[in-house]
């Protein structure tokens, strides 16, 4: 009897916690309901949703974490805790309002999409119906959290190869002298064509309009453009005629893609979630390391098509070897 009672004091014990923690997690689970129900919070549509945290902080805190997150316009995510711990993500926000966060190390680089609510001045960040963070907006990079990323440096060393190419490569390069320029050109020199400064920068305004046009632009020929980095957020492209187009790291966050023919085109990291490609024309086109979460590409034709290292959570419409 002696070794029997502490067995049962123990057991009573670890049945009560249990228990305990039963109560807890039915009152968690069951909180939104009730902030909807009473009316104190409200659930964002994916518009407010998006003006609360692009260009802003919020200021997260849970169980176990009080942390800040700068939402960079860019879906570039910045990210300190209280212990200065920082590191980098993305975000986006879905078609149904939820705020999609990935870390690059925090929460093991898990996708991560919560309901917001607004309850008064604080905000709220469900995740199956249970409140997860309590938030605070503030303004701006109120906290200096963004920082220029550096990118890898190029080597401009002059490549062994150069030396060894074939004549007629070298041939190609060279712009056969005339007569003014025979007379003062060395022996060997390749001569290169300069471009005048006015050309160049008529280039470039031509690339900023065809950006600014394709924002609204459903049935155009925009076939072989470059559109590298265009902010082409809720962009209307219906029918149009991106063939060999490069939309390559393009924000088309939400973009009207539907019945476009973007054969052969390079969307390799392209930012696309949200995006409707309903009976859109991809073959052959590059999608390598693009994020497609919750884009519809029902009936769209991908033959050829690179999906490689590409978000596809939620994607709609792809096929089940696709979408592992």
């Amino acid at each position: 009897m002696k070794k029997t009672r502490p067995i049962l004091s123990r057991c009573r014990t670890s049945l009560a916690l249990l228990c305990c923690l039963v109560l807890l997690s039915a009152c968690v689970t069951s909180r939104v309901k009730k902030l909807e129900q009473e009316q104190k919070a409200q659930v964002l549509p994916p518009d407010a949703v998006l003006s609360l945290v692009e260009g802003n902080t919020l200021f997260l805190h849970g169980f176990d974490e009080d942390t800040y997150l700068y939402f960079d316009p860019s879906s570039r995510l910045y990210g300190k805790d209280i212990n200065n711990n920082k590191d980098l993500g993305r975000w986006d926000v879905s078609e149904e309002g939820e705020l999609c966060l990935r870390m690059n190390d925090w929460w093991y680089g898990d996708l991560r999409c919560f309901q917001v609510l607004a309850d008064g001045g604080k905000y709220k960040l469900a995740s199956s119906g249970v409140v997860q963070f309590t938030a605070n907006q503030l303004p701006g990079d109120s906290k200096h959290l963004f920082y220029a990323i550096r990118k890898k440096k190029r080597s401009y060393r002059r490549s062994a190869r150069a030396s060894r190419q074939a004549p007629e490569t070298q041939k190609r390069r060279q712009v056969v002298p005339n007569e003014t320029t025979a007379a003062t050109a060395q022996p060997n020199q390749t001569l290169v064509e300069e471009r005048s400064p006015s050309a160049e920068l008529a280039e470039k305004n031509i690339h900023s309009t065809l950006k600014w046009m394709a924002r609204d632009c459903p049935g155009c020929n925009l076939a072989g453009t470059d559109l590298k980095k265009a902010d082409l957020v809720a962009a209307e492209l219906n029918n149009a005629n991106l063939q060999g187009a490069i939309l390559r790291m393009a924000n088309l966050r939400r973009a009207n893609l539907a019945g476009a023919n973007l054969e052969g085109a390079d969307l390799s990291r392209a930012n696309m979630p949200g995006a409707n490609l309903r009976g859109a024309n991809l073959k052959n086109a590059s999608l390598k390391g693009a994020n497609l979460i919750r884009a519809d590409l029902t009936g769209a034709k991908i033959d050829g098509a690179d999906f490689t290292d590409a978000l596809l959570e939620s994607v709609r419409g792809l096929p089940a070897s696709v979408v592992k």
